[in-house]
């Protein structure tokens, strides 16, 4: 599914596109999302990027954020004609209101670096070797022979720094340094960029990560720890569903801790479950015995049931399968 001369020849073909991301857009789906329209722009194309939630305040730094619509609110918009669908960071199934435009167009391009996609697209280009498709689109923008501005620079710096940890992660290679580097000249500032995604956070944020820490637990051998957020806390606190973006990392922060846990009430009776795993556990296996999927590293599902069964439920699992490794 590695096929970049495919997409290539997808882009050369088609005159007008869209590109979605995942629910719950994170840097590295935006900043790839982002990049990637610049990039059809710069092709001559016509392109609108679009998403199922609305973008987050915090990303506001981002280049070309504007230019994001609503999949469902601009569903007229979107409705209109449009020859090609990129999704981006994840399969079609993950796009929320924008996987219905895929019934709209004449041929869905898709592009990610997740391990457990099995290639949703009509063209796949599926890169489980790259750090994040911000990684991806930049190969695909130096394949296409468009030089980089500042702002494409930018976005695929936010891109790649976001999935690597701040290049703290086992995803951080050489290849992914030179990138960065390459970022920099043509204009990403790290400093800026850091800024903008680590230390800038609402009081709402705030308040809802003092809540959700009074709800960390860990097993008794300690090889997992978990936290929640439940939708009562998101409504006192009057935070936004997607602020609670990074909380997985204290309850994987704890020294002798291999899998991190994070659960998060939705509404109808279903749960978010975020898996982060320190070295030996598979937690992309982990997630797909519930349903989901992703990395080796970082993976996650969604769960019908009540908050504590599901809790219970995962957790037992999890306790199960980091005892068995290693």
């Amino acid at each position: 599914m590695n096929d970049l001369g495919a997409v290539i020849a997808g882009i050369e073909r088609w005159n007008s596109f869209l590109i979605s991301c995942h629910v719950d857009p994170d840097p590295d789906c935006i900043g790839s999302m982002l990049a990637l329209d610049w990039l059809l722009e710069k092709l001559g194309k016509r392109a609108q990027p679009v998403s199922h939630d609305p973008m987050l305040p915090q990303w506001r730094f981002l280049p070309r954020i504007e230019r994001v619509a609503s999949a469902a609110q601009d569903a007229a918009f979107c409705a209109q004609y449009w020859d090609a669908l990129i999704v981006v960071d994840c399969e079609l199934q993950r796009t929320g209101d924008a996987a219905a435009l895929a019934s709209r167009v004449r041929e869905v391009i898709n592009i990610d670096h997740h391990v457990t996609n099995p290639g949703s697209g009509d063209v796949n280009l599926v890169v489980p070797d790259a750090a994040a498709a911000g990684e991806i689109v930049f190969n695909l923008i130096e394949a296409c022979g468009q030089p980089l501005d500042a702002g494409a620079a930018t976005l695929l710096y936010a891109a790649i720094m976001a999935d690597t940890g701040s290049f703290r992660f086992s995803n951080t290679t050489a290849r992914v340094f030179e990138i960065a580097s390459r970022l920099v000249r043509a204009g990403a500032r790290p400093d800026v960029i850091a800024r903008e995604i680590y230390d800038t956070r609402s009081w709402s944020y705030v308040r809802l990560l003092g809540r959700a820490l009074e709800t960390l637990r860990r097993s008794p051998d300690g090889n997992v720890a978990w936290i929640r957020v439940t939708r009562r806390m998101l409504l006192e606190e009057g935070a936004r569903e997607n602020e609670v973006e990074g909380f997985i990392q204290y309850p994987r922060m704890i020294d002798g801790v291999e899998v991190a846990i994070m659960f998060r009430e939705l509404e109808g009776g279903r749960v978010r479950v975020s898996f982060r795993s320190r070295a030996r556990v598979d937690v992309s296996a982990l997630a797909q015995e519930f349903g989901g999927g992703g990395h080796a590293r970082a993976s996650g599902c969604i769960l019908d049931g009540e908050l504590e069964a599901v809790e219970n439920s995962v957790v037992t699992r999890a306790v199960d399968a980091a005892r068995r490794v290693p």
